[in-house]
């Protein structure tokens, strides 16, 4: 297992297109921030925007061409550096474009649409893990990872625009398409009207509530060993690590369950490290709340539990303007944030993005926030 202590995401490739760092430069920018592991997308592994601009612009293409992500992986080896190979598996924009059958139904029949950058796709769909689980086997034999990180390992939902006060009952709910009614109802014996998803919905949600919940907890953990399963023929025992939803089971009415298929005591088995999205800004909530998270999901399992706070605030523009999220995350705050982790039981931090701390490294800002990091249980 490689050092938990202190993770940062690279998300992007702005070190390298923006900033013009080398390989062997941003791995000692890294390490000079005490940097203990790294989750990366990287070109065999790329990723799509999100809250972070991961796609390359086309007047980028020809300084990409330039990236050798094998260098960058044997710089950070060198410094004794975790690599971990990430892969946003339940989010692919490109691919749910071109597989238009896959795309997930609510509990009011509406057939999902992208929301600001977010369009999801279940576990339960065989193609997208199929196609995944050889993404996985070519970057795995190319990058030799010292671990793997499988990102939106979940049933979809825009789970960032969960603020506290956010009706559960009018949130969109995914699947109740008729191939995931379908399988539902041989899984569990039981007959619904599979072709009618409002119908379906409402006996569900009466009847079979429970068994539901189960069956979707159930298949998010079959996806991920599917994956692992992949992953292992090409290199064995590699650790395996989610995105983690920042809920306990209290929020809004065990909704990380129920709509989102994440059973923490259940995906043990499966996942040595919880990476758990304490985002506080994005989410509402305040400085103290991400140790407590942490601390919630820690008790509920006996893998690795890692918190991951955000450097800046996010989510204030669009769609999401006006929602009540605070327009700063400043370094009192953001130190404040990081004493209540060192403190808390978390096995480790992480902190996203590599990008935002390259932005303001040479600011005052910037430089009080990485000696916090560097600090870090240490």
């Amino acid at each position: 297992m490689y050092d938990l202590r202190l993770g940062m995401k690279i998300y992007d490739n702005s070190w390298f297109l923006t900033h013009e760092l080398e390989p062997q430069a941003a791995a000692d920018v890294l390490s000079d921030m005490g940097v203990t592991f790294v989750i990366t997308q990287s070109q065999y592994l790329p990723m799509a925007d999100t809250a972070v601009q991961s796609s390359v612009r086309p007047k980028d293409a020809a300084r990409y061409a330039q990236l050798d992500d094998r260098q960058f992986r044997a710089a950070l080896r060198d410094r004794g550096i975790g690599y971990v190979a990430c892969l946003n598996v339940g989010f692919d924009p490109h691919f749910t474009g071109t597989h238009a059958a896959l795309v997930s139904t609510d509990q009011f029949g509406q057939t999902a649409t992208q929301q600001d950058w977010y369009i999801g796709l279940p576990p339960d769909r065989d193609e997208n893990i199929e196609h995944k689980a050889k993404l996985l086997e070519t970057a795995t034999a190319a990058l030799d990872p010292d671990g793997i990180h499988l990102g939106f390992m979940r049933w979809p939902g825009f789970w960032e625009t969960w603020l506290p006060g956010t009706s559960r009952a009018l949130a969109p709910d995914y699947c109740y398409s008729s191939q995931t009614l379908t399988r539902f109802c041989t899984a569990v014996g039981i007959d619904l009207p599979v072709q009618d998803p409002v119908r379906s919905a409402m006996l569900i949600s009466d009847r079979h509530r429970m068994a539901w919940r189960d069956w979707k907890c159930r298949v998010t953990v079959e996806a991920i060993a599917a994956l692992h399963a992949r992953v292992s023929k090409v290199k064995p025992d590699l650790p395996i690590a989610i995105n983690t939803l920042p809920f306990t089971r209290t929020d809004f009415g065990n909704a990380v369950e129920e709509v989102f298929g994440q059973d923490i005591h259940a995906l043990t088995p499966v996942v040595d490290i919880f990476e758990v999205m304490a985002y506080h800004q994005i989410l509402g909530r305040d400085a103290a709340w991400p140790a407590a998270i942490a601390a919630d999901i820690k008790a509920r399992t006996t893998s690795k539990v890692i918190a991951t706070l955000q450097v800046e605030a996010l989510y204030l523009h669009g769609m999401h303007r006006g929602r009540g999220r605070a327009p700063t995350l400043d370094a009192a705050e953001f130190a404040r944030a990081v004493d209540l982790v060192e403190l808390s039981p978390a096995d480790g931090l992480c902190v996203f993005t590599f990008t935002d701390f390259l932005n303001l490294r040479h600011t005052p800002e910037g430089h009080q926030k990485i000696e916090r990091l560097k600090r870090f249980r240490r």
